[in-house]
């Protein structure tokens, strides 16, 4: 009778210990699941004109009296292609090799578009990773004569985040390389259905700051049936903090980025906690102002130190800036529509270019418009 008290003692005090220090100090993570969706993605200029044509590949189809052109697409390895620009045929060796006799390879058919260009869609490659192949859909838009001009990627590895009872589309356009750097694209589409929606193309950061909250960015290609997926795991850092007091009258968005690090804001004013940095102005996108506008460029460097505060202007007011060269008779005129922080935007709307007029006093000597942009 008397071991039984003792046996409940020690059963109790292991119930109770304590969880190792390690259990609960786990930093916040999320796993996101990405899966191919077709859509177009940004445009990779080629050239393999002039000096930079190919020579004949190893063996290639009997094309007596047809004009050919060579190329490569760069997957990994690269994918060899060879046009037939008398039939109007563009020919991929899809297993990556430069025989076009022997072997899997796909035809496709071009499409002639505005008397300059002929499009090749849906174009089937893929790039290998050790023993896995990653699928891709490009399209290829080349000038009639020769191959130069321009690829497309479309395939996009897309899925959803959500925190804090925000969601998020979340997208990456990889450039065929089968590897996730700030060389492909980040696609951030606020899914909330009010008009402060906020949308974010840049390019792919290490780490992200997104609603008060940072991550570092890690993507691992998986393979699933029937498709190859893209893995993306956020994991949440506590990195040491400033404050940004924010002018930005107009502005619906706002991304500050240093070498690795992207900052986004979205309806930006008033003063934010933001992990401390000097920060550059990658985008600022400005709500309707009656006609669409592009941000160009800033050359600001915005600091925020950590434990302190740093300030910074930028959006409303736009003003029209003109500066002049004079060569002998002749005056060259360079347009630029500036915001309040230096920032330069430029117009697309060709339909109404801006205007200008040239005066001696009273009298209208000149007048013209600028080009877009």
């Amino acid at each position: 009778m008397k071991k039984i008290p003792i046996i409940l003692v020690v059963l109790s005090l292991w119930l109770i210990r304590p969880a190792p220090a390690a259990e609960a100090s786990q930093p916040w993570k999320q796993v996101l699941v990405l899966r191919p969706v077709r859509e177009l993605g940004p445009a990779m200029v080629f050239d393999y004109n002039l000096r930079n044509a190919l020579p004949p590949f190893e063996k290639e189809p009997a094309l007596v009296g047809k004009q050919v052109a060579r190329g490569l697409i760069p997957t990994i390895p690269p994918t060899p292609l060879l046009r037939n620009l008398t039939d109007g045929e563009l020919y991929l060796k899809v297993d990556h090799g430069r025989d076009f006799t022997t072997g899997p390879s796909a035809a496709y058919k071009g499409k002639r578009q505005d008397g300059v260009h002929v499009i090749f869609e849906g174009l089937q490659v893929s790039t290998q990773q050790g023993a896995l192949a990653i699928p891709y859909t490009v399209t290829v838009r080349t000038y009639q004569a020769g191959y130069a001009g321009q690829l497309f990627v479309n395939t996009r590895w897309s899925g959803t985040f959500a925190r804090d009872g925000r969601s998020w589309t979340f997208s990456i356009v990889d450039n065929l390389d089968g590897r996730i750097d700030g060389q492909d694209r980040l696609h951030l589409g606020d899914l909330d259905p009010s008009p402060k929606a906020t949308y974010h193309d840049c390019p792919v950061p290490r780490v992200l700051s997104l609603e008060g909250h940072t991550y570092r960015l890690d993507f691992a290609f998986k393979p699933a049936e029937p498709n190859v997926l893209l893995e993306a795991v956020l994991t949440e850092l506590q990195l040491p903090k400033g404050e940004l007091q924010i002018e930005a009258d107009g502005c619906r968005s706002l991304d500050l980025q240093d070498d690795r690090h992207l900052l986004v804001l979205c309806n930006p004013q008033g003063t934010v906690s933001v992990p401390a940095g000097d920060y550059r102005v990658s985008n600022c996108t400005l709500r309707s102002q009656g006609q669409p506008l592009e941000f160009v460029g800033c050359d600001r460097v915005v600091t925020v130190p950590a434990g302190q505060t740093g300030a910074f202007r930028i959006g409303l007011p736009l003003n029209n800036a003109v500066t002049t060269i004079r060569d002998r008779n002749l005056l060259h005129l360079t347009y630029r529509l500036v915001g309040s922080g230096g920032e330069v935007y430029r117009h697309l709307d060709n339909r109404r270019p801006v205007s200008f007029r040239v005066y001696q006093g009273p009298l209208r000597i000149s007048g013209g418009r600028f080009g877009v942009g």
